[in-house]
């Protein structure tokens, strides 16, 4: 029932990220902040005529300035993150955006990726317990000696537990991030720029609403890019020639490791290449996406904010 909640939620929020819905309750809110700072405007400029306060005429002037630049800023913004989502299209095709493209690429690499190196480690990890379990005995049953057939799968059984246990946690990660560009791609455009663009009409929120305006751009356009570039780069990558001919690991084996080859290769319990390197080749594209490439994203994320803000503050008042 749970599970349902969060989903109709979610459902909602990317229902109104339509395009005429996203248009319509923009307008609304941030027609109806400009309406309201036009009548306060509108209000002390009649006191100043009537009081003689040419204060209040530089106050009215100056304002009259600042609700401009901000409507300038919003209509450059959301022209902004249309051209963005035209050069995505572009680059990808299909009709896609940012956020369409980022989602995809994490369902890959848990679906494809992290998810079949899992079954595999796992089958693994079975086939070892099974074989490090066999054992030989010499000698009467009091007075004989058991000796392990497969020694070396005990310490292959041990690593499997490990890495299985390790790759958990950056599963959970993966559906973060995607829940979280989910998430972004709901509220950002609908929500935060407006917002942010209502906050600087007014005097005493004007700080606050250019960070709420750069925090939109920065999750709306950087944010999500930066997705669509782990995806052009990871790709192109993922497949080297080492993953693609088995060889080449049973020869780097025979080099570096080639007693641990001869018990692998001897037992036949399982294809090498296929079951043992083949998923850490994704386990190691698995770690790159749930811990390095997303700091990357937020650090630029939040770089790009800090920088904009300033911009917005000190060259625009």
């Amino acid at each position: 029932m749970r599970v349902a909640w969060h989903r109709v939620h979610l459902m909602y929020l990317l229902e109104v990220c339509g395009t005429e819905n996203m248009v319509g309750l923009m307008g609304s809110i941030v027609g109806t902040g400009v309406a309201t700072m036009v009548l306060l405007l509108v209000f002390f400029y009649m006191a100043a005529q009537f009081f003689k306060k040419p204060e209040y005429e530089a106050f009215v002037s100056i304002e009259v300035y600042q609700l401009i630049v901000s409507l300038i800023l919003f209509t450059l913004i959301f022209g902004t993150s249309c051209f963005a989502d035209g050069i995505v299209n572009s680059i990808v095709g299909g009709g896609k955006d940012a956020f369409d493209v980022g989602t995809e690429y994490l369902q890959y690499i848990s679906n494809d990726i992290a998810l079949s190196a899992i079954e595999k480690l796992q089958a693994l990890l079975i086939l070892s317990q099974w074989a490090s379990s066999v054992t030989m005995r010499f000698g009467a049953s009091v007075w004989g000696v058991a000796i392990p057939v497969f020694p070396a799968f005990v310490v292959i059984e041990r690593v499997m537990e490990f890495l299985i246990m390790l790759i958990s946690p950056f599963m959970s990660s993966l559906i973060v991030q995607q829940v979280g560009l989910q998430i972004i791609k709901g509220t950002m455009m609908p929500f935060v720029l407006p917002m942010g663009v209502v906050l600087r009409i007014f005097p005493p929120t004007r700080d606050a609403g250019s960070f709420f305006i750069s925090t939109a751009i920065a999750f709306q356009i950087v944010f999500p890019f930066t997705y669509v570039m782990h995806d052009r780069i990871v790709k192109d990558i993922l497949i080297p020639a080492a993953y693609e001919n088995p060889e080449t690991f049973e020869d780097a084996m025979k080099i570096s490791s080639p007693k641990t080859l001869d018990y692998i290769s001897e037992y036949g319990l399982f294809d090498i290449d296929n079951m043992f390197f083949h998923p850490l080749l994704g386990v190691s594209f698995l770690l790159l996406q749930a811990i390095f490439l997303p700091a990357l994203s937020i650090t630029l994320t939040v770089a790009f904010i800090k920088g904009f803000n300033k911009f917005i503050t000190q060259k625009m008042g």
